[in-house]
């Protein structure tokens, strides 16, 4: 499917045409391909490439055919960042996913996915047992699910101020991180949190040595309650050799009703101006929003301090009563790394 300027106006519903996806071809009809930029993954020496795709959107795909050949388009372009959750779409997503990695591709990926334990009645949890005996029952599952035999990164799915003692306590979810990082089932551990930047303080301050850490990178909430993540929880996770990796870069799951505000181009350039991220996750449902990020992580140029204070105070001063709207509607839509 050919990238066209028509095609990324009418997706993103961007509003004058200047707005448009810069695109690193003069061929506009073409389609995107090149090496997508690679970042180091927190104090570890591994990289990854400098846009990653949400699992959640990925199984929105129409087919699951068409959801392999975006895995595999974006794998040949040096996209190697996936995410998932263990409750995604009831665990379609994990499972399209290792459909579309399996036949040589996983060795090119590297695979992310959370435990969602702490929330049983929410995620509808079928173990039983301490949280970590529930995880690491769920961990099993996921290896099959994902036709893989270790995760590269295994995370605690959405974090909040009431998680973090439960997490540390004796049974707790911390010990399945370790002991499945000690067997080897999963390379790197993590956590992801949407809402609170001081449940990130005090989990990551609680003393587990965490990888990675998922969280909102967005200027689409940079005035509401994300604002504090960049001015706490980078900073800390930067002392610490954490990786960082985005989400939300387009305010949430409704990517298409933001008024024309951000570009994909944007989104990446403003992510990438903070020297802690290493991924920004994109809501991929379709081969043509998989081409659009493809053609502007290739471009992709950080924005500076400067840069980046005149972007956010220019979406603000543009998004008027609509951009208000929206942030005290809120972006979080209860699944990480739609958009």
């Amino acid at each position: 499917m050919s990238l066209t300027r028509r095609s990324f106006l009418g997706m993103l519903g961007l509003l004058p045409a200047a707005q448009a996806l810069r695109v690193p071809s003069a061929n506009a009809d073409s389609v995107p391909t090149g090496t997508v930029p690679r970042r180091q993954f927190g104090r570890h020496q591994e990289t990854l490439s400098c846009i990653g795709f949400g699992g959640h959107t990925l199984a929105l795909a129409p087919t699951l055919q068409e959801a392999t050949n975006i895995a595999h388009y974006a794998i040949d372009q040096g996209v190697n960042f996936f995410d998932n959750a263990w409750e995604y779409h009831n665990g379609r997503a994990e499972e399209w996913m290792g459909q579309a990695l399996s036949g040589g591709w996983r060795d090119k990926a590297f695979l992310m996915t959370k435990a969602c334990v702490h929330n049983s009645k929410k995620y509808d949890i079928p173990f039983t047992g301490t949280d970590k005996e529930k995880a690491l029952q769920m961990l099993q599952v996921q290896l099959k699910r994902l036709k893989t035999d270790h995760i590269d990164l295994w995370m605690i799915h959405e974090v909040k101020d009431g998680d973090v003692a439960p997490a540390y306590a004796k049974g707790g979810i911390i010990e399945a991180l370790e002991e499945a990082k000690q067997k080897g089932m999963v390379r790197y551990t993590g956590f992801t949190g949407h809402d609170s930047p001081e449940a990130h303080v005090k989990i990551i301050e609680g003393g587990y040595s965490f990888d990675a850490s998922l969280l909102p990178v967005s200027v689409m909430g940079n005035t509401l309650h994300a604002k504090d993540f960049d001015k706490i929880v980078l900073p800390l996770m930067k002392e610490k050799g954490i990786a960082a990796i985005g989400m939300k870069g387009f305010g949430g799951s409704k990517r298409a009703s933001l008024h024309g505000l951000v570009t994909i181009n944007d989104v990446i350039n403003y992510a990438l101006s903070y020297p802690e991220v290493t991924t920004q996750c994109i809501g991929i449902d379709s081969m043509t929003f998989a081409q659009q990020a493809v053609a502007a992580a290739l471009v992709a140029n950080p924005m500076s301090l400067e840069q980046r204070a005149k972007f956010i105070a220019s979406i603000e001063a543009r998004g008027g009563a609509d951009y208000a709207q929206h942030l005290q509607e809120g972006y979080h839509d209860g699944a990480c790394c739609i958009a």
